[in-house]
């Protein structure tokens, strides 16, 4: 006899474990029908395909036998008969995710041709699966400095980069969601963050105006490889702060790093006056002789030593010294992070 309930007669496994819509899960065929099939999905209990995700997957369902292992994706928590309604996965596409996840999880770099362009950002291929790079994860090399943000001009420039290959790290890969987002600027930050080292905050540099936007400047301080700041519009002085009136692209000028973050360096135009820390250690090293002038003793524990307007401290012999009187020192240690400096006699 005919079988007229819409699930097979089966014992449902209880579902033991939360699942979410979109995921990915490993199953067992035990039953085919005309337009459906049965997958044991284990704990979480049993997926059927049929219908549109029956026909859309005919060629493979063809191929299938019970007892076959297989990939489903779930796309609802009931088919109205207790069931997950669930979407055959191709198991080359998923081996493709997998390497793909495999890229993300290694932070290897990619060469990759961009084949598309759109105003958000670069269409490119990885193992065959579309993916994106917006604007955002572009290095300044390739970032569109466009004044006034014209998105039909920043497209423009987007599409010269179109046949051009980009060294790109995956940094999303969702195969429930079929969302691949790749990045530049990861790619490259190691080698940002190398050049970044020999720079320093508070410290004065010199520059080309490479993008004005309504928020701020872009300067380029280093060209191989190519490294931008931000002179964040809170960071201009009153008195130029009509940005495209005062500054233009090309425009030379001098700012002050007030802080580096990885890849990321923003500055300042508002006091230009070099951290005084840098001078000093352009100057001098541990071992150097230096005159300084007590400016402050804090009982017989330690005194407060002023040398071209950098604060050191000595922590001997406090009591023969004498506020505002100049010494002969040594320098004990020297450290520009911490702002440390120890003197002795």
């Amino acid at each position: 006899m005919e079988e007229t309930s819409r699930s097979p007669r089966r014992t449902q496994t209880k579902r033991l474990k939360n699942i979410a819509l979109g995921a990915l899960i490993n199953g067992k065929v035990f039953k085919k029908r005309s337009r459906e099939v049965f997958i044991d999905l284990s704990n979480y209990g049993t997926g059927r395909i049929y219908g549109l995700e029956y026909s859309r997957a005919k060629n493979l369902v063809s191929k299938l036998k019970e007892d076959d292992e297989v990939i489903v994706k779930i796309i609802s928590f009931d088919d109205g008969d207790g069931n997950y309604e669930v979407s055959l996965q191709d198991i080359q596409e998923i081996n493709k995710w997998g390497k793909v996840k495999n890229y993300m999880r290694s932070k290897d770099t990619l060469e990759v041709s961009v084949i598309e362009a759109n105003k958000g950002g670069l269409i490119v291929r990885v193992e065959g699966i579309r993916g994106f790079v917006p604007v955002s994860q572009l290095t300044p090399e390739h970032y569109p400095r466009i004044q006034n943000d014209d998105k039909n001009l920043i497209l423009n420039s987007l599409k010269q980069l179109v046949g051009k290959q980009l060294s790109l790290r995956v940094i999303a890969a969702d195969a429930g969601a079929q969302k691949l987002i790749l990045s530049e600027r990861a790619a490259k930050t190691e080698s940002y963050s190398n050049e970044l080292k020999s720079f320093s905050v508070g410290q004065i540099i010199n520059g080309t105006v490479v993008g004005i936007s309504n928020f701020g400047i872009f300067v380029r301080f280093h060209e191989d490889p190519p490294i931008e700041g931000l002179i964040h519009i809170s960071e201009i002085p009153e008195k130029i702060q009509i940005i495209q009136e005062k500054i233009k692209n090309g425009d030379k000028i001098q700012a002050k790093i007030i802080r580096i973050d990885e890849d990321r360096v923003n500055l300042t135009l508002k006091d230009l006056s070099e951290d005084p820390w840098l001078l000093f250690v352009k100057k001098y090293n541990v071992g150097d002789e230096v005159k300084g002038i007590v400016s402050e003793k804090n009982q017989d524990i330690f005194a407060v030593v002023l040398i071209d307007a950098v604060r050191g401290v000595i922590f001997e012999n406090v009591d023969d010294l004498e506020i505002g009187k100049e010494y002969q020192l040594k320098i004990k240690d020297l450290n520009i992070e911490d702002k440390k400096l120890i003197l002795t006699l």
